[in-house]
């Protein structure tokens, strides 16, 4: 009898041991609900949208863990933590934005660590999609060359195939005025939703230029994030931008902070930023705000924004609605500048830098960046020869390839 209980407790132990092989070390990835649990599932589900049978999750939900969107068994415990992590929606106040602390500037550093939370599953853009001004190479295009632009600077790229197709004085540092406004909408989306609440301090609507653009938000309002990203992108306002820095940071200077190291983790060597509006002697060039723009045109809801003539503010403390118009003509189907071909573009100008304008056109599925800098009166014309090179350029690089 001794005996054969011994035997029935190997044989129990064996067992547990061989399940615990079995689900450590398979030669197969785990499931995805293996991995989560259905509780998991259910709780992520208006967050974004899982195959429960699947092995591999998509780039979009979940490359912030190892860069490839490939789950492996190391990947489990990260995965979890975010999981975890996901803070539940407040039933008073919903999406109210959290200040995040930025990270210490260092050359090597990427932005930020993987993003947990609400910020893993919102971002619209990853930071590890391969985009990066190393990856871009000159590709030499003999069926036509591009005609010259009036303005001293100018750069034309392809996001698709990383292919530089033309450009002019590309290295050269200018002002890019409100172009900055973009790099603070691609790190806005990586930690915040678009109907996120953000609240409006004193620090963020006080001390702005008399001239400058704002929404004329005052403390103590909330706006969307949605709401002061077409403000910024629309009109150019300064104290959007600033309250969109201050919610995703702790303050101003620690969003600025985090926009330089974004860019050195772009490889954007030539840029410096002072500010999150571009009222500032802001540095960058053609080149890199190209890059920048690439960046943001893979977020379909960013784009959407950059699309926009016009757009109406809902009621502040101190104003009613507020309906603002662009300066960007080529936006404006009533305009004789208007310009079918792009579907997302910035415009900006200050006294210092003149005008900036980064364009996008997407081309046979690739996303065409032009951008013109330090321009006097050129800068749709500019774009316009720009882009008709880069449909040029797209078909013979596409047959190339």
């Amino acid at each position: 009898m001794k005996n054969m209980n011994l035997l029935k407790l190997n044989i129990v132990v064996a067992a547990v041991v061989l399940t615990f092989s079995s689900i450590t070390f398979a030669d197969e990835p785990l499931s995805s609900t293996e991995l989560y649990g259905p509780a998991a599932f259910e709780e992520a589900a208006n967050k974004v949208t899982f195959d429960a049978n699947a092995n591999v999750l998509s780039d979009y939900d979940f490359n912030q863990i190892n860069g490839t969107g490939q789950i492996t068994s190391g990947d489990i415990a990260a995965i979890k933590q975010i999981v975890i992590a996901e803070p539940k929606a407040s039933t008073t106040v919903p999406n109210v934005a959290t200040p995040v602390a930025s990270p210490v500037a260092q050359a090597t550093q990427q932005l930020a660590a993987p993003l947990t939370g609400t910020a893993a599953y919102s971002a619209g853009v990853s930071i590890a999609n391969n985009i990066n001004l190393s990856n871009f190479t000159t590709k030499t295009i003999n069926t036509a060359k591009v005609q010259d632009t009036s303005a001293p600077t100018f750069a034309l790229i392809n996001a698709n195939t990383r292919h530089i197709y033309a450009a002019k004085n590309e290295n050269t540092k200018y002002n890019p005025s409100g172009l900055t406004n973009l790099m603070t909408a691609y790190i806005a989306t990586q930690y915040l939703k678009m109907d996120s609440l953000l609240k409006v301090n004193k620090s963020a609507v006080r001390g702005i230029e008399k001239d400058a653009s704002i929404a004329a938000l005052d403390a103590g309002d909330t706006i969307t994030l949605k709401d002061a990203l077409a403000s910024m992108f629309v009109k150019g306002c300064v104290d959007s931008a600033n309250v969109v820095a201050e919610n995703v940071s702790n303050s101003i200077g620690e969003f600025v902070n985090l926009m330089n190291v974004t860019a050195t983790s772009l490889g954007l060597t030539n840029t410096h930023f002072v500010d999150p509006s571009g009222i500032g002697k802001n540095e960058s060039t053609a080149l890199d705000m190209a890059i920048i723009m690439a960046k943001v045109c893979e977020n379909p809801e960013l784009v959407k924004l950059l699309s926009l003539h016009e757009y109406e503010l809902p009621a502040a403390t101190r104003r009613d609605k507020l309906h603002i118009w662009s300066k960007n003509t080529q936006l404006n189907k009533d305009n004789s500048t208007y310009n079918a071909d792009v579907a997302a573009s910035r415009l900006a100008f200050t006294n210092a830098s003149k005008w900036c304008i980064a364009s996008m056109m997407s081309y046979y599925n690739n996303n065409i960046i032009a951008v013109v800098l330090k321009a006097e009166g050129s800068q749709f014309g500019d774009t316009k020869k720009l882009l008709e090179f880069g449909k040029i350029a797209t078909t013979e690089d596409l047959a190339v390839n």
